[in-house]
C-alpha cells in the first residue's frame, strides 16, 4: 500500500463506552442498513477529524459519545486523530489529538489519547503526514502560512456525498459552499501537480499584493483629488484676501501646507479698509483663460494629427515590411555575380546588370524607407504622451483660473453687498476661519508606499512561472478527461452520454460533454437524468484518484461514496430499511447497479493503494463480492447502529 487509508473510525462514549468501525485498507467497504442508522455521519465524523470547523455530527451522537477519532495507516506508519465531540448547542471543539507512530493502538477513554494541541497544529501534523506542503520550514506555533495549501482543501477529492452524487450543479464536495468554493478551486493546481506549495503561496501573495495595491491606487487618487479640492478652495480665499489687502497673492506652485498658514495668518491679521476688487483684475482672467482654451485647442489638434501619423507611420511600416521580405529573395541570387552575357546563347549583354542594378537600388531604399520608419513611430508616441500630458496641465490650469473668476465675481457681489470695506474683510475672515476648522477636522491618513509595493508585485511575478503551470494544468486536465472518459465507458448511462466523452477543466471548475454523434458540447444541465450525472461524478472522481495515483499526489488514497444507488432506489418513507437484493426477475435499474458495482470492484483491484468507503441502502445478498466486502450491516431486524440506542446519555447534556 503506498497511500494514506482508513483501518478504523471509532467512537467514545460515556463510562468507557467505545464503538469501532474497521476498514480493510487497498480494499472496497460496504457499510449498508437502514435509514437513519448513522451511516452517512460516518463520512462526518472523518471530515470532523481532518479539521473541519463545524460538528455536524447528528445530536443522536452528540449526546451520547466524547469523542470521535480515525486511524490511518500508509504501510507500517500508522496515525491516530481524535477530537473531543462538542454537546449539543456548541458549534465545535478546538481540542484534538494527533498521534502519529507504528502499532498505535486505539484508545477506551478519552484520557488515553496522546498528542493533544489546538486545531491548527493538529492540522499542520496531518498536512507533514500527507505531504502536503512540506517545504521543510515551519511556521511560528499557533500560525499558518496565510494562502498556504492545507488538508481541508483535499476533502473534495475524497467524498462523494448526498449533495453531490448526483448532482448537475456541483461538481465536488465543498464547491456548494461560497466561503470555501475560491480557495478550493485556488489549490486544485497544487493537487494536480502543476505547481509546488512554494509557487502556490507565491501566487496567492501576489494576488494579494496586486488587490492591495488596486485599493491603495484607489485611496491614492481619491485622497489626490480631495487635497485638489482643498487646495484649490484655499488658494480662492487667498485670492479675495489678497484682493482686500489682508494677505500677499498665493504663489502659483504653492503647497497645501503653504496656503494653510497664509489662511492663518490672514485671520488673525485686523480689518482695515482697502481697495476693492480691480476690473483690470477680471480682464486679464479672461484674457488668460481664453488664451488656455485656445491653446488646449491647439493640442487637440496637433494630438489628433500625431495620431494619425502614427497610424500612418504603423500602416507604412507594414507595406514596407512586407515589400523588404519580397524584394529579400533577390538577396539570395547573388546579384553582383550576374555576368555581362546572356544566360541562353552567351551573346555580350547588360540587360542581367541593369536589372541587378536595379534592384540592388530598390532593397536600399526599401531598407532606408524601413530604417526611417523606426526612427520616427517612437518619436511620434513620445510627441503623442507629450501632448496628453501638456492637455492635462492645461485643463488643471483652466480649473484654477475659473475659480479665480468665480472668487472675483462672488466678492465683488460680496462687497457690493457689504456697506462697507471693513464689513467684507470681516466677513472672508469669517469664512477663512470656518474652512480652517473644517480642514482640520478632516482625517490625516498615511498611505502604504506604493513603489514598494510594486517593487514586490515585480519580484513575485519574475518568480512565478505561470506559463509552466499552465501547461501542467492542461496535461493534468487532458489526463483526467481521458480516464474520466474511460471510466464513463463503463458504466450505465442514457443519451446523451452513450459513447460520448467528457472534458475537465480547472476553470470553473467544470466538466463537459462531448457527444458522441454530433460533437456538441454539453454541459451538466444539458445531460438531463440522475442516472448520467451519477455516473459522470463516478467518472471524475476515480479519475481524480488515478491521476493522483500517477503523480504520487499528497491525497490520501480514499474515496468515500455515500449511496450510489440514489437515482435507482430512491428513498421512500415506506423504504426505511435495507433494500435486500437477492437473486430473481431483475429491472432495469438493479442492473445498472450491478454494472457499477462490477465497475467498483474492478477499479480498485486494478488501483495501488486506493480505498473505498461504500455507504449503501442496497443489500445484493447473491454477490459473493459484495457479501464479502460488507464490514458492518444495521438493519431494523438486527437493532444495529452506528451509535447503539443503549448507550448512556453524556452527563453534560
Amino acid at each position: 500500500m503506498s497511500r494514506w487509508n482508513i483501518a478504523s473510525i471509532f467512537f467514545l462514549g460515556a463510562g468507557g463506552a467505545r464503538r469501532d468501525v474497521d476498514l480493510t485498507p487497498g480494499a472496497i467497504n460496504i457499510i449498508t442498513g437502514a435509514s437513519g442508522t448513522g451511516k452517512s455521519a460516518l463520512i462526518k465524523a472523518i471530515d470532523y477529524c481532518l479539521g473541519s470547523g463545524q460538528c455536524e455530527l447528528p445530536a443522536h451522537i452528540r449526546r451520547r459519545s466524547l469523542a470521535v477519532g480515525v486511524k490511518w495507516v500508509h504501510g507500517d506508519e500508522e496515525m491516530v486523530v481524535g477530537r473531543i465531540i462538542p454537546p449539543v448547542g456548541q458549534a465545535t471543539s478546538t481540542q484534538l489529538f494527533v498521534t502519529i507512530g507504528r502499532k498505535l493502538p486505539i484508545p477506551a477513554t478519552i484520557g488515553d489519547f496522546v498528542g493533544p494541541t489546538n486545531l491548527e497544529s493538529a492540522k499542520a501534523q496531518i498536512e507533514r503526514a500527507f505531504g502536503i506542503g512540506d517545504l521543510g520550514a515551519e511556521a511560528e506555533p499557533g500560525r499558518t502560512v496565510r494562502g498556504r495549501t492545507t488538508v481541508r482543501h483535499a476533502t473534495p477529492y475524497l467524498f462523494v456525498t448526498k449533495e453531490v452524487i448526483d448532482s448537475e450543479t456541483v461538481l465536488l464536495h465543498g464547491l456548494e459552499r461560497a466561503d470555501k468554493a475560491p480557495d478550493l478551486v485556488a489549490s486544485m493546481p497544487y493537487f494536480l501537480g502543476a505547481i509546488d506549495d512554494t509557487s502556490a503561496i507565491q501566487e496567492r501573495q501576489l494576488k494579494q499584493l496586486q488587490r492591495t495595491l488596486d485599493r491603495e491606487e484607489t485611496k491614492a487618487s481619491a485622497r489626490a483629488k480631495a487635497n485638489t479640492a482643498l487646495r484649490q478652495r484655499a488658494f480662492g480665499l487667498l485670492v479675495e484676501a489678497g484682493r482686500l489687502g489682508l494677505t500677499s497673492p498665493p504663489a502659483e506652485d504653492a503647497s497645501e501646507t503653504e496656503l494653510l498658514a497664509s489662511l492663518q495668518q490672514a485671520q488673525s491679521i485686523s480689518t482695515a479698509a482697502s481697495t476693492y476688487p480691480s476690473e483690470s483684475e477680471i480682464a486679464e482672467l479672461q484674457q488668460r483663460r481664453a488664451s488656455i482654451l485656445a491653446d488646449i485647442e491647439t493640442a487637440r489638434g496637433q494630438l489628433r494629427s500625431a495620431r494619425a501619423a502614427l497610424r500612418d507611420a504603423n500602416g507604412f511600416a507594414a507595406v514596407v515590411t512586407r515589400q523588404h521580405k519580397k524584394l529579400g529573395l533577390a538577396e539570395h541570387l547573388d546579384l553582383h555575380k550576374i555576368a555581362g552575357v546572356c544566360p541562353v546563347c552567351e551573346a555580350p549583354s547588360e540587360k542581367g546588370r541593369e536589372t541587378a542594378q536595379a534592384l540592388r537600388q530598390a532593397l536600399d531604399v526599401v531598407r532606408a524607407e524601413s530604417a526611417a520608419v523606426e526612427r520616427v513611430q517612437p518619436r511620434l508616441a513620445g510627441h503623442e504622451l507629450g501632448l496628453q500630458e501638456k492637455i492635462r496641465g492645461l485643463n488643471n490650469e483652466l480649473r484654477e483660473v475659473d475659480g479665480q473668476i468665480r472668487s472675483w465675481l462672488q466678492q465683488s457681489a460680496d462687497t457690493r453687498r457689504l456697506a462697507s470695506l471693513a464689513q467684507a474683510k470681516a466677513h472672508l475672515q469669517g469664512r477663512i476661519s470656518y474652512f480652517l476648522e473644517a480642514s482640520a477636522e478632516e482625517p490625516r491618513q498615511s498611505f502604504a508606499d506604493l513603489n514598494v509595493l510594486r517593487a514586490q508585485i515585480a519580484k513575485l511575478e519574475s518568480q512565478v512561472d505561470r506559463e509552466t503551470k499552465r501547461i501542467k494544468l492542461r496535461r493534468a486536465e487532458t489526463k483526467i478527461s481521458q480516464f474520466a472518459s474511460d471510466i464513463l465507458a463503463q458504466l450505465p448511462t442514457v443519451a446523451p452520454c452513450v459513447g460520448s466523452e467528457l472534458e475537465f477543466a480547472v476553470t470553473g471548475p467544470e466538466v463537459v460533454l462531448i457527444e458522441a454523434d454530433s460533437d456538441a458540447v454539453l454541459r451538466m444541465p444539458d445531460v438531463g437524468s440522475d442516472q448520467n450525472y451519477l455516473a459522470i461524478h463516478i467518472a471524475l472522481s476515480f479519475a481524480l484518484q488515478r491521476h493522483f495515483e500517477a503523480i504520487t499526489a499528497p491525497v490520501p488514497g480514499l474515496l468515500v461514496l455515500d449511496q450510489i444507488s440514489r437515482p435507482y432506489f430512491p428513498a421512500r418513507d415506506d423504504d426505511a430499511d435495507e433494500r435486500e437484493i437477492a437473486g430473481g426477475q431483475e429491472d432495469e435499474d438493479i442492473q445498472a447497479m450491478r454494472r457499477h458495482l462490477d465497475f467498483l470492484f474492478s477499479e480498485i483491484e486494478a488501483r495501488t493503494g486506493l480505498q473505498v468507503l461504500l455507504i449503501e441502502h442496497a443489500y445484493f445478498a447473491d454477490d459473493p463480492r459484495y457479501v464479502g466486502s460488507t464490514r458492518e450491516r444495521w438493519t431494523r431486524a438486527s437493532g444495529r447502529a452506528l451509535i447503539p440506542q443503549d448507550w448512556p446519555i453524556r452527563p453534560d447534556v
